[in-house]
């Protein structure tokens, strides 16, 4: 029952939030027409329910001439356009992604889909437990790492080690404890704490918020 009225909900709300963010959509569309972007939509492959790949869509925040062989953005990454950046703290590049949610390939609340490289910085076992429900446009791990590439500031060697090593087994954890605890309530609170981090930057003693959540501490470099 959770199952049928998540999705029915999924199609009902990511209707309403097409019609209503159109007009910001076709606005930054224009924003990045006008600053040279010739592609403003950006699709790019990530790992959903059951193993599959599909082509999630993002308003583009990167110059495309200067490409890199990391699949991780780097703490104040020069790829990143002026207006790029607006767009990532604002999320509003994430606002096609209502299009993904409609199409079936994401939820409302889910884990976040990864790319295919670094979906296998993670152990087996937590991947085939992520490969089991689909992903979301938000989630626990979402909000406690809402500025994750904030955490590469001071990493001397290798980002992908880094995060391989240090933010995955944390990360895996959280995602674990939503399939363990998923449910509407838990849901609710997810999607008003996201408001909350999208807002004020994050959202303080997130331990608090939800019974038994595994630790968020991140080890020091």
């Amino acid at each position: 029952m959770y199952s049928l009225i998540k999705r029915a909900s999924d199609i009902i709300f990511s209707i309403l939030g097409i019609l209503l963010t159109a007009p910001l959509v076709i606005v930054s569309i224009i924003l990045l027409l006008l600053s040279g972007e010739t592609a403003p939509v950006y699709r790019s492959y990530r790992v959903g329910r059951n193993g599959e790949l599909f082509r999630m869509y993002k308003l583009r925040t990167m110059k495309r001439s200067k490409p890199t062989s990391s699949p991780l953005t780097a703490y104040n990454d020069n790829r990143i356009s002026f207006f790029g950046r607006f767009l990532r703290f604002s999320k509003i590049d994430e606002l096609p992604q209502f299009f993904n949610i409609l199409n079936g390939d994401l939820s409302f609340v889910g884990h976040r889909p990864m790319l295919p490289e670094v979906f296998l910085y993670y152990p087996k076992e937590v991947r085939n437990k992520l490969g089991k429900i689909r992903p979301g446009v938000t989630g626990i791990g979402s909000i406690v790492f809402r500025d994750e590439t904030s955490l590469f500031k001071g990493v001397k060697g290798s980002y992908e080690v880094f995060y391989r090593d240090q933010i995955a087994p944390v990360k895996g954890e959280l995602e674990l404890w939503y399939i363990k605890n998923k449910g509407f309530r838990v849901d609710f609170k997810i999607l008003r704490f996201t408001v909350v981090a999208v807002l004020y930057g994050q959202v303080k003693s997130i331990e608090k918020r939800f019974e038994n959540l595994p630790s968020t501490e991140i080890e020091s470099i």
